[in-house]
């Protein structure tokens, strides 16, 4: 008899040991948080899906960008003030490999609403497809849309971003009247704007669009151009200012205006320009544009360094994320009525907010 009470105590006890293995396991990879104003850093936050609150998983590009940062607490608020629907939250770090990782964790852990500042401009047939196995809806949001062939792959998808040609026929045009107003800015006399062009991300949609179109603009007004250099600058202020820099060391003679894909890295071309002795007075200005209008982006506007922005509004576009995910949630049609947010366009699955332009004349304009 005690044999056989041993033996159970002693099976009783491997099973334990089993049970403890078995989940002490997670995928911790993927850096997650919830909409609590954290880096996200640290762990992975799982969700916990029951049905009785629906969750969303956003992986957003870089929570270090101000833009995004300032979406980012937008959305998280909103869904902190609702309640109704929960949202958890990644960083990217820049890197697909990262983004990829983070949207696998989110499926892990029964999102039914996948948010994707999406990175990976190659792969949104790949990515639809992987949604609409995980019956998950999916959002692209601060992103260039799918195509429309791509939106046939499945009906649960929606596109909710900005136009990027529209903000770079913005930035294009404001210089543009700098320009012509300012003959002076012909410093090396050769009736040629030579300009610096600061790039975000390699082959992002936006900083691509948003380059050709800037220049574009200023060809349209018939004014030649020409490219001095372009660099890489991953949207990063530290980026371009060194990038700037090294420019200037090089050809400080010829540059003439710097074309910046956001604020940031306006920024830091501005603070470049400033170690090499411009802006110390209105003969050593230098017409920087940039797009976003983010707030230290205005704030340089208002001290007359920066000549002009575009806003893109990270509120609105964190605010209509949130909408789009209410509305389908509450089983309504999504449509401009109903979405009743200022400043947006409504157009099938497509959700735009628009662009306006930003200068010193008008910085009350890029309130949010």
């Amino acid at each position: 008899m005690m044999k056989r009470v041993m033996a159970v105590l002693v099976a009783f006890s491997m099973m334990l040991g089993v049970t403890a293995c078995g989940s002490s396991g997670g995928n911790s990879a993927a850096p997650a948080s919830s909409g609590s104003g954290d880096t996200g850093s640290v762990a992975s936050q799982q969700a916990e899906n029951t049905g009785k609150q629906p969750v969303a998983g956003v992986a957003w590009y870089n929570f270090g960008d101000t833009f995004i940062a300032n979406a980012r607490t937008t959305l998280n608020e909103a869904a902190a003030q609702d309640g109704k629907i929960k949202v958890i939250d990644a960083d990217s770090q820049n890197d697909i490999a990262t983004q990829t990782n983070n949207v696998n964790n989110f499926y892990t852990q029964n999102v039914k609403y996948l948010v994707l500042n999406n990175i990976n401009t190659n792969a949104k047939a790949d990515i639809i497809k992987q949604a609409k196995a995980k019956n998950a809806t999916l959002i692209f949001a601060n992103t260039d849309s799918p195509s429309d062939e791509e939106f046939k792959l499945y009906d649960k998808v929606y596109h909710v971003s900005s136009l990027a040609d529209q903000s770079g026929k913005i930035i294009g045009e404001q210089l543009a009247k700098y320009w012509k107003e300012h003959p002076e800015a012909d410093r090396n006399k050769n009736g040629k704007l030579d300009y610096i062009m600061l790039l975000g991300l390699q082959q992002h949609y936006d900083t691509q669009v948003r380059a050709k179109y800037s220049v574009q603009a200023l060809q349209d007004a018939g004014i030649q151009t020409n490219l001095i250099q372009e660099a890489i600058c991953n949207y990063q202020r530290g980026e371009a200012q060194n990038q700037v820099a090294s420019i200037l060391q090089a050809r400080k003679k010829d540059v003439e205006a710097v074309i910046a894909c956001n604020d940031d890295m306006a920024l830091g071309a501005i603070e470049a320009l400033k170690a090499s002795n411009f802006f110390k007075d209105k003969n050593s200005f230098i017409p920087v544009v940039g797009v976003d209008a983010t707030k230290v982006g205005v704030e340089a506007l208002k001290n007359g360094t920066l000549l002009g922005t575009a806003l893109n509004n990270p509120v609105t576009l964190g605010k209509s994320i949130y909408k789009l995910m209410s509305l389908l949630e509450e089983g309504k049609e999504v449509t401009q009525e109903n979405m009743g947010i200022d400043g947006i366009t409504v157009k099938d699955h497509h959700i735009y907010i628009n662009y306006v332009g930003i200068t010193a004349e008008n910085t009350e304009d890029a309130s949010y």
